[in-house]
């Protein structure tokens, strides 16, 4: 198998495009996408469409190699307390995520079992949260959430999903303004991926109204940091680094100075995309403060998470890690943005986003770690996807 070929993007793009065309609302040619409550045939189709596509994939991606060994290695509830306890030491990742697979393994020893859960739960917690702050554009949304990184969390980040998840449900507690209740779910989400505990200072940015002026003058000179790639963060951390443990010292100074990790951003499709998006949103900000109150706490976390590649593009890993604990705002400010539009924008808006749509998809998934597989008709072994996997890192970092 070739090691790039956009042919590996064929499925995810009619994916995108089915769901595109259930938004296109079927009883009356004149009405727009957005303008009515989603059907209950519209809302069934996308949850089974999901299900089968993301909930009994294959192998698929790259961070399953590590999952299927550590669920094949956990035990079961029934395997006794010294068999968990041996379980829990002995690994890395965090305490959370090892009882949920504990769990799983006590009701399956099937692999697939866990991500079929992993992604229904996710499902269930986002078809919520959408519910509450859209309320009739949920298949747009989902739309959303596909095309920005919703793909990548629920295929390859089982952990950050969980701690992202936790998070959309305790938005709730920023709006009613209960912090101990906000840092309980998000210390319960660090359980599942340490990444979660960044959600605990962002409480205290989330309601503040900044002004616009503010906002303008960091992006101008987050520009200028990003377009001539001045260093400056890197340094530090690698000065912070001496006073680091064992082991997350030697991670951070080698992810530092590793150029693949480390390499700074140019000016891609996603810089272009990123910028386009601020502006439709500063330009728009007005209008959002007044329709809806909580808006403030979605356009914060926007303008946080188009920030932080203005100015830590020097960190590939960085960016690869941290900017998706803010993608939620995507999915909630660019309904509000369409909802207000005139007719004729909304139309400007479909025809753009469908263009971008089929872009994005053939750029995200054009690798044969990509290529995709379904365990209801048919999928490769797991020795066949480990090989492709093993060939696909040599020819990267050849």
């Amino acid at each position: 198998m070739p090691t790039f070929s956009y042919l590996y993007a064929i499925p995810y793009l009619i994916l995108f495009l089915c769901m595109y065309l259930n938004i296109i609302p079927i009883r009356n040619k004149d009405e727009i996408i957005g303008d009515n409550n989603d059907s209950f045939l519209q809302i069934f189709i996308l949850s089974i469409s999901l299900l089968i596509f993301i909930g009994f994939r294959g192998y698929v991606y790259s961070d399953w190699v590590g999952y299927y060994i550590e669920y094949n290695k956990s035990p079961s509830f029934f395997d006794g307390k010294l068999k968990i306890n041996s379980f829990i030491s002995e690994n890395d990742w965090e305490v959370g995520f090892l009882f949920y697979l504990i769990f799983c393994k006590t009701i399956s020893g099937n692999y697939f079992f866990l991500q079929i859960s992993s992604f229904i739960i996710d499902f269930l917690i986002i078809f919520y949260f959408f519910k509450r702050y859209i309320h009739k554009q949920i298949v747009f949304c989902f739309l959303l959430f596909i095309l920005f990184s919703g793909l990548n969390i629920e295929i390859n980040l089982l952990r950050n999903s969980k701690a992202i998840m936790l998070f959309l449900i305790s938005i709730k507690y920023i709006e009613k303004k209960q912090f101990l209740k906000y840092v309980f779910i998000n210390i319960i989400g660090s359980l599942f991926h340490i990444s979660a505990l960044l959600y605990l200072p962002v409480y205290f940015i989330f309601n503040v109204k900044i002004s616009k002026k503010v906002i303008l003058l960091l992006f101008i000179i987050g520009n200028f940091m990003y377009v001539f790639q001045i260093q400056w963060f890197r340094s530090i951390l690698l000065s912070f680094s001496v006073w680091l443990p064992g082991r997350l010292k030697v991670i951070t100074e080698a992810y530092l100075s590793s150029k693949f990790y480390s390499s700074s951003y140019g000016i891609t499709i996603g810089y272009i995309e990123r910028t386009l998006t601020f502006l439709v949103v500063y330009c728009s900000s007005n209008n959002l403060y007044k329709i809806n109150n909580n808006n403030i706490i979605f356009l914060n976390a926007m303008y946080l998470y188009l920030f932080i590649f203005l100015y830590f593009s020097e960190i590939s890993i960085l960016l690869g890690r941290i900017p998706i604990l803010f993608i939620f705002s995507y999915w909630i400010i660019y309904p509000r943005i369409y909802s207000f539009l005139s007719r004729k924008y909304k139309m400007v808006f479909l025809g753009l986003l469908l263009v971008y749509g089929v872009l994005k998809i053939f750029e995200m998934n054009d690798n044969v770690l990509t290529s995709y597989d379904n365990i209801l008709f048919f999928h490769k072994s797991y020795h066949e996807r480990l090989l492709l996997l093993k060939h696909h890192s040599r020819i990267i970092f050849q």
